[in-house]
């Protein structure tokens, strides 16, 4: 059954997506969001993503493996860039594409910073191409464990 894609009307019964095409500018910033990665949230991605690899909860292992220690599902982290996207936009429905580059791994206890800009805006389609990407804090140093990003929308 095909459902028409209607981005102002709520599909949970919740609020419509307040966000329209015309309130969205080129160079706009998407609010960050934080997180801190605990191993708690690696052990429940795992169990929804079925993604039970060692290195997300061995120590031992991801260090025999040639990795600093356990590190978090590089899904999990664009879960967290996506997040900051549907937080901006109040509701997932308008996403039409999301993609983005594995940079560097993200460690427990690091703090992934989600970001995004408004680059581009298509009166014809009413679409809007945002750039995303993820920051973190490591030894002094902003690391970019994802780069690159890009998310297509279509706004009423």
């Amino acid at each position: 059954m095909h459902r028409p894609r209607h981005a102002h009307l709520p599909r949970d019964g919740g609020e419509p997506v307040s966000l329209r095409f015309e309130d969205v500018n080129v160079g706009d910033e998407l609010p960050e969001r934080s997180n801190r990665v605990d191993r708690a949230q690696l052990v429940m991605y795992a169990g929804a993503s079925g993604d039970f690899n060692p290195i997300h909860w061995n120590e031992e292992f991801a260090r025999m493996v040639g990795l600093p220690g356990v590190i978090s599902h590089g899904m999990f982290t664009m879960a967290l860039v996506t997040r900051a996207l549907t937080d901006w936009l109040g509701d997932a429905e308008p996403i039409r594409k999301v993609s983005v580059q594995f940079r560097k791994e993200v460690r427990p206890d690091e703090t992934v910073v989600a970001r995004g800009r408004v680059e581009e805006k298509d009166p014809d389609t009413r679409t809007v191409r945002v750039s995303l990407w993820a920051e973190l804090e490591r030894e002094g140093e902003t690391i970019k464990p994802i780069k690159n990003g890009e998310a297509i929308v279509e706004l009423p």
